[in-house]
């Protein structure tokens, strides 16, 4: 949620944050090198942490998708991590999860989470090399991706239902009209009336009290993963009937969102999805997710990060991936308030006054990860910049041309516990 965002710096009354000679010195010597041999380094950083964060200020940029993918790899393949939780559709991720585990293919499953943002080469790229790296591995210790967003449901309505059409179809009617209400249910679609949560929430009661008869129709396994769309179905349709709230103008506003809407719930619910896959692994970090920057921070009651802050303390470590200058793939919003369905390349300019112009100064252009924690800890004025509040520039799904030269409210180490630095992006390869 990027609210207060202005052309021209922060409002009125904030301390830029700019790097002196210490902190620059600092910088360039701790900050290490996003590849095999820097990530080595910073993993003493995350001794006791569970759940790894990892973020991007902006959906379509290659080179951001690319760390973001590195930093995945590096906690599967060096921290252990056997699970992967996207900031996407639980339900359309459960196809990327067959896909890692060798059934179907990348590139279509990648398209099944809806929504353009993680459909890009990159990703499925990525999705590519989870299924290799799990190829030769026992079952006990491949790799799962779910997802952990309640939108989006369609993939677990058609697979719960044709599921209940074989096994149990006196279990159908009282439901039927609700699944299909939840079938093209958009975050931003209408508000679905309490019958269609009732009876959602009701149906997954029903499969729970009925798992003798529901076994004995087909399997231990196909109940389980129909049991699991039941669950996602039932969460994705407390979201889809919750009020909606215009867009916080500010933190303050951000702060005073109805615990009960939308959006607050909507990050509750992903949040606890993290949690319940990190429940289920006794390994530790049990869990990188990798969304938006927006998801990962630990910043107001919308953003999963404050909830996973709130729920494992320092055992969350979340990371932002901060775009500098380029050029990147997004929707653009028109002034009239149109927006096109798909996106196009857009130009990034270099932003003054921004924690990334800090990052360029003592860095320059090489990729880099800075340990706010350690930064913290260090004291004087290395702490003080990493306390101090600054901007940043954060691009979501859909953007407008204030935008993408405006700078948003930023405190680094307070939604923050690292800073990944990519100097300059590319557009990601939309497919």
């Amino acid at each position: 949620m990027t609210y207060g965002v202005g052309r021209d710096g922060p409002p009125p009354g904030r301390r830029v944050a700019h790097v002196d000679d210490e902190v620059a010195r600092w910088l360039a010597d701790r900050a290490v090198p996003l590849d095999e041999v820097g990530l080595a380094a910073w993993r003493p950083a995350l001794t006791g942490v569970r759940v790894l964060g990892v973020g991007a200020a902006a959906h379509g940029a290659r080179e951001l998708l690319q760390a973001g993918s590195r930093l995945v790899e590096f906690a599967v393949e060096e921290l252990g991590v056997r699970v992967v939780a996207l900031g996407t559709s639980e339900a359309g991720a459960t196809g990327l999860d067959a896909v890692v585990r060798g059934v179907g293919a990348p590139g279509e499953a990648v398209a099944g989470l809806g929504g353009w943002q993680y459909d890009t080469r990159e990703v499925v790229d990525l999705v590519s090399r989870l299924r290799d790296h799990n190829e030769l591995l026992p079952e006990t210790d491949r790799i799962r991706v779910v997802g952990v967003d309640p939108v989006r449901p369609a993939l677990s309505v058609k697979a719960l239902g044709g599921y209940l059409r074989a096994a149990a179809p006196d279990l159908l009617p009282d439901a039927r009209d609700a699944l299909a209400d939840l079938l093209d249910t958009d975050p931003d679609a209408r508000v679905l009336p309490a019958r269609v949560r009732d009876a959602v929430v009701g149906l997954h009661g029903r499969m729970v009290a009925e798992e003798a008869r529901l076994v004995a129709e087909t399997s231990p396994a196909r109940y389980r993963e129909a049991l699991e769309h039941a669950w996602i179905l039932a969460r994705a349709a407390e979201v889809a009937c919750a009020p909606r709230v215009r867009e916080p103008r500010d933190a303050e506003e951000a702060e005073a969102v109805p615990t009960e809407s939308a959006p607050v719930l909507r990050a509750r619910l992903a949040a606890e999805a993290v949690g319940r896959a990190a429940e289920a692994s006794g390994r530790t970090p049990a869990v990188v997710f990798w969304g938006h920057d927006d998801q990962v921070r630990v910043g107001d009651p919308t953003t999963v990060g404050r909830h996973l802050r709130a729920a494992l303390g320092e055992a969350y470590y979340a990371v932002a991936g901060l775009v500098g200058e380029g050029g990147t793939s997004t929707v653009r919003r028109r002034l009239i308030g149109a927006v096109r369905p798909r996106p196009k390349t857009l130009r990034l300019p270099r932003l003054s006054g921004t924690v990334e112009a800090d990052l360029r100064t003592a860095l320059g252009d090489e990729d880099r990860l800075v340990d706010l924690r350690a930064a913290r800890d260090t004291g004087g004025p290395v702490a003080r910049w990493a306390g101090a509040p600054t901007t940043t520039r954060r691009l979501g799904a859909v953007v407008d041309s204030g935008q993408l030269r405006g700078r948003i409210p930023l405190v680094p180490d307070r939604e923050f516990d690292a800073l990944a630095h990519v100097p300059r992006v590319h557009p990601a390869w939309i497919r």
